[in-house]
């Protein structure tokens, strides 16, 4: 039998052994990298506040919220597809075809690229108009200039998606971690160095957000040289063993392979894009109609999207991390019709989700107002802040249910299900937000995610044939959770006043408060969760970093 190795790892049956390893290796950095990314995300918000102020975060979020509509279509399926079916040529050692879905996959994802790309730059003024229908002609042209300057990002970043699809195929991960983290962390330096270069040389607040979201571009690149530099080096190892191997499939029947396998993964994520699109087209318009200037409407709607909304990442980061773990697992109990292994696997993954979910809530309910001075100097948004924090949980539920949906083999429902609580985020937003104001679309959001993560549940219940209440597997998480909010609220308080002891800037104060509070809710929260029983050793070691030391203090039942 023949070997043929890849730059760092086996790609074809008899180096399993070495592949394994370089799958588990991959994978935990793949969480790493995807972990570090939600956390630059959150940390960059910190000083483009100070810079660009509520105001250019709210042009930002515009901007933002249709790019993720043509950079998930342009990308999302693409990597999923391209690296299952180059797994399953290799392990066939069809040859030919693996290099013909590189080629293929590569020319469709510029093409595609270059036509949104156009679509984005020429449908810039129109979208902008929509975003803002009583803005005046400079509001407009603020939106636009921003939209115009992520637009190019959709040049490179499809090419990304196709090179991490290949890379994965072979069951190389790393690089594709390595290159995430490298264009977040790029990407995080140019949107707060552009945007204060622009700034400080007295360019107007629209230019500097429209220097920010040029990050993305730049961020692309950076990434982009990094999987050029891994991809090179494995395809020439590739061909000079299997040049002249020729491809089974014609090039329309490998674009069809393609469409089958990336086209429900791009439909699940769109839904996000939507949903920031339906509150970018709705949340300013309906700020405006209840008496808001634009300037005050883009501030407050850039204080729910790019304050309380980020917020709620990093509790998604860990729900994202337990999600990659749980979906091949419940897809080997259902393949085994072993529902002992599922009803634990699935009630696990709930309580470990809710353990990490729930004292998040807790701190950006109690913690709102110093959160909100560390992220922009000010207490104005302090309110929605706090009032995200269901969110986090919800969110979290819905995610890691999709996760469960998947590992069932159905694909299309959760998509469904968010789709649905689209809608009614749309509904609550039209009910709520003239009358409650930016507060309405927080709690809007929230209750979208309480209604597709419900639906979610349900189908979890009725496709795994399982029993359970989420409301009971939260139950000791809750328990713990109530009391640290007492404790928080105690340890803000001591913080105000160690802080006013030492100094009275306001920053300084606000950072006292939340580290102190932070570190005395954290202890309480862990002591009070094992005690109650509320985790178990078991499931504490699904979480990544933190989980395996936390496991030695928690019972293993």
């Amino acid at each position: 039998m023949q070997h043929a190795k890849g730059r760092k790892g086996v790609y074809l049956s008899g180096g399993a052994g070495l592949a394994r390893g370089n799958l588990t290796r991959g994978a935990s950095m793949m969480v790493a990298s995807f972990t570090l990314a939600k956390v630059l995300g959150l940390v960059y918000i910190l000083p483009l506040n100070r810079i660009i102020g509520n105001q250019g975060l709210g042009i930002y979020s515009s901007a933002y919220s249709l790019y993720l509509i043509f950079n998930t279509l342009s990308t999302s399926g693409f990597p999923t597809a391209m690296a299952k079916l180059i797994a399953e040529k290799l392990a066939l050692r069809r040859y030919g075809d693996v290099e013909q879905m590189y080629r293929v996959t590569m020319r469709l994802v510029f093409i595609f690229g270059l036509i949104l790309f156009f679509a984005m730059w020429f449908g810039a003024p129109l979208y902008s108009r929509l975003s803002i229908l009583h803005g005046s002609p400079a509001a407009v042209s603020a939106v636009t200039m921003s939209i115009r300057a992520l637009s190019f990002s959709l040049l490179v970043v499809p090419l990304e998606s196709g090179l991490r699809g290949y890379l994965q195929g072979f069951q190389e991960l790393e690089p594709s971690a390595w290159s995430q983290s490298l264009e977040q962390l790029v990407r995080v330096i140019a949107i707060v160095v552009g945007a204060y270069l622009v700034v400080h040389n007295g360019g107007s607040i629209a230019a500097g957000a429209a220097a920010a979201t040029f990050g993305a571009f730049v961020g692309g690149v950076g990434g982009l040289v990094l999987l050029v530099s891994a991809v090179v080096p494995l395809r020439r190892s590739f061909l000079r063993r299997h040049r002249r191997v020729r491809p089974s499939l014609s090039p329309g029947q490998t674009v069809r392979a393609l469409y089958q396998i990336g086209f429900p993964v791009s439909v699940g994520n769109l839904v996000l894009p939507i949903s920031s699109l339906v509150d970018n087209l709705t949340v300013p318009n309906l700020l405006m109609m209840a008496g808001y200037t634009v300037v005050t409407a883009q501030a407050a709607y850039g204080i729910l999207s790019r304050q309380a909304v980020q917020l709620i990442q990093l509790p998604l980061a860990f729900a994202g991390a337990i999600g990659a773990s749980i979906l091949p697992a419940v897809a080997e109990a259902a393949a085994l019709r072993d529902q002992a292994a599922m009803h634990s696997r699935v009630t696990g993954t709930i309580r470990s989700t809710m353990f990490m979910t729930l004292p998040v809530a807790a701190a950006l309910l109690v913690l709102g107002k110093p959160v909100e001075r560390l992220l922009s100097g000010n207490t104005d948004g302090s309110v929605i802040i706090s009032s995200v924090c269901f969110m986090g949980i919800f969110s979290s539920l819905e995610l890691i249910s999709t996760y469960i949906l998947q590992g069932l083999g159905k694909m299309y429902r959760p998509v469904r299900n968010m789709f649905l609580g689209v809608a009614v985020k749309l509904a609550m937003n039209l009910l709520l937000i003239p009358h409650w104001h930016i507060l309405g679309a927080a709690i809007g959001t929230t209750v979208g995610y309480l209604c597709s993560s419900t639906l979610n549940v349900l189908a979890v219940k009725k496709y795994g044939q399982l029993q359970f209440s989420v409301w009971g597997l939260s139950a000791k998480s809750i328990g713990a959770t109530l009391p640290v909010c007492a404790v928080l609220a105690a340890g803000s308080w001591v913080g105000y006043h160690l802080a006013e002891w030492m100094g009275h800037d306001p920053t300084f104060v606000a950072a006292v408060q939340f580290v102190v509070a932070i570190a005395l809710g954290g202890v309480a929260y862990v002591v009070l969760s094992i005690s109650l029983g509320a985790v178990t050793g078991p499931e504490l070691r699904r979480i990544p970093f933190v989980g395996p030391r936390l496991a030695r203090f928690a019972p293993n039942s």
